[in-house]
């Protein structure tokens, strides 16, 4: 019975050959090819014939033989399982080889053992003895059960060692997949962050462990060959650097990439300047609080700390999260908490006589660009947070906002806080505009040889005036503080007359009536606008036109510091004039006409531009588009802008031109509801002012025609 149960186990172990069944002979078919390298190819024979011979002692032997061929030869780390099934089967015919081979055995059957000795007779029997047989099967059996003992240890240990990196370099590459940079890592690293750092650390640990004890098993197996040791690297590049899994294990030289080095190195890193960074912005939060809640309270030359953030705070912030939120938002309030002090301190200027028009108006409007300024940075920090992780600052957003989307919340709502700023200091401006533009007409009246002289506000109409009265409605002072002024005053008949002239205060030095290119009593006469250039000299568009026909005339009229008429140049244009200003870095003048000179019957579309020189007949003219009736005009570096409304006063045109009037660039705005522009003033490039003297109408512009300001809703923009 136990006869065949080794049978049974034994099959089990060999090969499934199946080979046809014919009776074979060990010494006619096996025997011959047992010596030299025949003994593989004789393997399926001599197999075949233990299956019916399982008893034979020659081919038990040789059958040991191989096998212990086969799992010596193996690789032991690669072919493990095969060596394993080598060495137990070599074990298994080598015990069942010691058990059948005695000396008589060995004696009688020589030919069979003939490669278990170099020696032979001259009939070529080979002489052997048993002793020979007997060291290599009891060696065989010996070193089959060592390498059967010792190798499970060494291969266990072994692949725990690749095992353990495997799982390290798979949870580095997902934490790689999850996070886009180290920066993502630091701000974004949690409790659930930090367990898989302890997978990848503890993974990578027990390799080195386990190759430890890879090393300490294959001491005590001196047979084992292989002789391995550990190389290292470093990771330096995130998401380049460790995600190479396929590591060759077989190789003499392992390399590694140091995970836990990594991992100490990021760590250390968050727990020393990331946690510090995250103190900090607590502290910057408080310190703009504290700052803000005094600015509510503020009154004039109160200490305020109106900075409290170092700059190198937000660039430490910006080292780690570029388009940081948390660092836009303390960059803000801190830009706002500057814009706030600057815009409560104008409060002074309401009062402040001593300080000049101009500082007030620099200052005012220093306010105003560093208001757009800021509401541009807003609008920049609310498209950021759209594409912003905000789960990297989640707890201080928490606890100070209430949380992500309150925070978001924060950044909008800013913007009507702004525009109210805006608002305000935008109505500060055309205050002292409007004051600064009117306030020739809030002087004494001066008084010379009887005549009644009044101060005529632009807008109102001949009709509504009394006669024989000399009414002012242009002022301008030279250079040396020499103040001309025109005007006009009504006839018995409401013939309107021009005049000029010239006064200090209220003492007039000279007063001149127009001269008349028509006929005494036969010419309505307007003076449409007056400058000063050069040393002094008075200019003015002249219009007359002849009451009892269709005929009118321009003139650009010269007048030197004592009244008298320097150049007279008559303009070929059948438009009334509307402005005259000095061409900025020039010699030459520009004087602009448009409309129907006998009426303004229909809306204007067109203006026309005269340049000339004031001593000079010669000048050059240009009909332009503008679209729309002039409201004013201003020089800037990018050229000339033009600004026009159109027919229902409810759109304003903006057209920008080179100094030869060639167009360069339009822009049209429509508003909610029609307006009236009374003046235009330019403080700077950046700060173009159109105004309305009553109720609601102004409006910003820069030179690149964007509007800056309106306080009445725009429904459009664009051409």
């Amino acid at each position: 019975m136990k006869k065949i149960i080794f049978i049974i186990s034994l099959l089990i172990l060999l090969p499934n050959v199946n080979y046809a069944q014919v009776e074979l002979d060990y010494e006619d078919d096996i025997n011959p090819y047992i010596l030299g390298d025949s003994i593989d190819l004789v393997f399926p024979q001599l197999f075949d014939f233990f299956k019916s011979n399982n008893e034979h002692p020659a081919a038990n032997i040789q059958l040991a033989l191989i096998f212990e061929g086969r799992y010596r030869n193996a690789h032991p780390i690669s072919d493990y399982d095969a060596a394993i099934t080598n060495a137990e089967r070599a074990k298994l015919f080598f015990g069942r080889a010691r058990d059948l081979i005695d000396e008589r055995e060995v004696r009688r059957n020589a030919w069979y053992y003939s490669n278990f000795t170099n020696q032979f007779k001259r009939n070529g029997k080979p002489e052997v003895e048993f002793d020979s047989v007997r060291l290599v099967h009891e060696k065989g059996l010996k070193e089959a059960d060592s390498f059967l003992t010792y190798m499970p240890p060494i291969h266990q240990n072994f692949m725990k060692m690749v095992e353990q990196y495997d799982l390290a370099s798979k949870n580095f590459v997902r934490i790689n997949g999850g996070y886009n940079s180290l920066k993502d890592i630091y701000l974004l690293y949690d409790d659930k962050l930090n367990k898989r750092f302890d997978l990848v650390k503890n993974s990578y640990d027990s390799t080195l462990f386990y190759f430890k004890k890879y090393k300490e098993t294959v001491k005590d197996y001196p047979p084992f060959t292989l002789n391995q040791q550990l190389t290292f690297k470093d990771i330096q590049t995130y998401r380049l650097d460790g995600l190479v899994i396929q590591t060759d294990f077989l190789v003499d030289e392992i390399e590694l990439w140091d995970y836990t080095a990594w991992v100490n190195q990021v760590q250390n890193l968050i727990e020393t300047e990331i946690d510090q960074l995250r103190k900090d912005i607590t502290q910057i939060e408080s310190k703009l609080e504290s700052s803000f809640l005094k600015m509510d309270n503020w009154v004039p030359n109160d200490s305020i700390d109106v900075d409290p953030i170092e700059k190198k705070s937000i660039y430490k912030i910006r080292k780690y999260d570029l388009n940081s939120p948390v660092a836009n938002v303390f960059q803000y309030k801190d830009d706002k908490l500057d814009l706030i002090n600057e815009q409560k301190s104008l409060a002074v200027y309401d009062t402040a006589e001593e300080i000049s028009f101009q500082v007030k108006l620099y200052t005012i409007n220093r306010v105003f660009q560093q208001t757009i300024a800021l509401e541009n940075e807003l609008k920049k920090y609310n498209n950021e947070i759209e594409i912003s992780n905000l789960n990297k600052n989640k707890d201080f957003y928490e606890e100070y906002y209430g949380g992500i989307d309150e925070f978001k919340n924060y950044f909008k709502s800013e913007e009507g806080e702004l525009l109210k700023i805006r608002s305000e200091t935008a109505n500060r401006l055309k205050s002292q505009i409007i004051e600064q533009i009117e306030k020739p007409f809030g002087q004494e009246i001066p008084s010379y040889r009887g005549i009644n002289f009044e101060w005529q506000n632009p807008e109102n109409k001949n009709d509504s005036l009394s006669k024989n009265i000399a009414y002012i409605n242009f002022s301008k002072t030279n250079v040396n503080d020499l103040e001309y002024f025109s005007g006009y005053y009504l006839n018995a008949d409401s013939i309107p007359q021009a005049f000029y002239g010239a006064k200090n205060g209220t003492k007039v030095s000279w007063y001149n009536a127009v001269p008349s290119n028509y006929k005494s009593n036969k010419a309505w006469q307007n003076v449409a606008a007056i400058n000063v250039v050069g040393g002094g000299d008075l200019n003015y568009l002249l219009y007359e036109s002849h009451i009892d026909s269709l005929d009118f005339i321009n003139h650009i009229v010269i007048s030197n510091e004592k009244g008298e008429i320097k150049n007279d140049i008559e303009i070929d244009t059948q438009e009334k004039p509307v402005e005259l200003i000095a061409l900025r870095n020039s010699s030459l003048q520009l004087a602009l006409y448009q409309g129907d000179g006998l009426g303004n019957a229909v809306w204007p579309n067109f203006i026309t531009a005269v340049k000339f020189h004031p001593d000079s007949a010669d000048y050059t003219i240009k009909e332009i588009d503008i679209n729309g009736k002039y409201e004013g005009v201003f020089q800037t570096d990018a050229g000339i802008i033009i600004l026009s409304s159109s027919e229902d006063q409810q759109s304003l045109n903006a057209t920008l031109l080179d100094y030869e009037f060639n167009p360069l660039k339009k822009n049209s705005f429509t508003f909610s509801n029609p307006f009236e522009i009374n003046y235009y003033y330019q403080l700077s490039e950046e700060s173009l002012h159109l105004l309305s003297k009553n109720g609601k109408g102004h409006f910003v512009f820069n030179d690149d025609l964007e509007l800056r300001y309106s306080d009445i809703p725009i429904l459009n923009e664009g051409i």
